[in-house]
């Protein structure tokens, strides 16, 4: 009986202790696409479920001006399903390597640029025909989105680098949005608000609906 405590006490503590590891880890942003450990020992593992799905689509163009899809001649390693491994990279943590490693081994004219494309598009899409004609009285039209990612030299390293789809559509809407850009500029970095508080309080304005949203008087 003394024995199994001990065991159920120290792999309570093994438990804490890597839990403890991961969390830190994962605050401090250090070793997170390291290794594939990290994975297990963070709280958010599951939070990245989006409604779109994601491709990366990597072109290569030679000094000609010519184009060339750069995939893995030997065939793209798929561990679940029919997606490629590159796929999984959503942050491109590993693209350059993966860019290098297909050019390295592959036969082709002199690389000047690659362009690395991500391409979404809503994940209903993915359903068979048959469950399509069922849930949606419409047409099968797929619509992708592309987005550039980066442009990498011959090695694979970057050379620009660009948001992801989601993040520049958060940033464009911010830009097309007079409201938000009157009020970032109102706002102090010390309050998580639209508006000042101070500047409210000096002028004691009222609020009022405008075209545009809320304005101050």
């Amino acid at each position: 009986m003394q024995i199994r405590r001990m065991a159920s006490g120290l792999f309570i503590l093994a438990y804490l202790m890597c839990l403890a590891w991961g969390v830190g880890a994962h605050a401090l942003k250090v070793g997170l696409a390291g290794n594939t450990t990290s994975y297990f020992c963070v709280w958010d593992m599951f939070c990245g479920w989006q409604a779109y799905d994601n491709r990366t689509r990597i072109i290569g163009e030679d000094s000609n001006g010519n184009y060339y899809a750069v995939e893995e001649p030997w065939g793209a390693f798929t561990p679940f399903g029919n997606v490629a491994r590159v796929n999984y990279d959503v942050s491109n943590n590993m693209i350059s390597r993966h860019i290098k490693n297909v050019l390295d081994h592959s036969q082709h004219a002199g690389i000047d640029r690659v362009y690395v494309v991500q391409e979404i598009w809503p994940k209903q899409f993915n359903v068979p025909d048959r469950l399509w004609s069922h849930y949606f009285h419409e047409p099968k039209d797929k619509t992708s989105y592309y987005n550039l990612r980066a442009i990498c030299d011959a090695s694979g390293m970057p050379v620009e680098s660009y948001p992801d789809w989601f993040n520049a559509q958060t940033l464009n809407g911010i830009a097309d949005n007079p409201r938000l850009q009157r009020a970032a500029e109102r706002a102090t970095p010390y309050y998580n608000t639209f508006f000042n508080p101070s500047e409210l309080k000096a002028q004691r304005s009222t609020f009022r609906s405008s075209a545009d949203g809320l304005n101050t008087n």
